[in-house]
């Protein structure tokens, strides 16, 4: 197998390894007040600007609006 190939080379699995050490390092506090990470960022946004819409949420949080 190539170098190039290896998991601990892969920007995306580097990427993917610290988005999930952020939502553990959350989860307590979410835990208790009864959100998952995503709901969490959606209120971050509200407390930003409140009264926005579904498509301003997703455009600021990068999703797409099926999410």
């Amino acid at each position: 197998m190539s170098d190039d190939l290896a998991l601990d080379r892969q920007v995306c699995f580097a990427l993917y390894s610290a988005s999930r050490a952020t939502t553990a390092a959350y989860r307590g506090m979410l835990d208790r007040l009864g959100v998952t990470y995503p709901q969490y960022l959606v209120l971050l946004a509200l407390w930003e600007r409140d009264g926005r819409g579904v498509r301003e949420l997703c455009d600021a949080l990068h999703l797409d609006t099926g999410t």
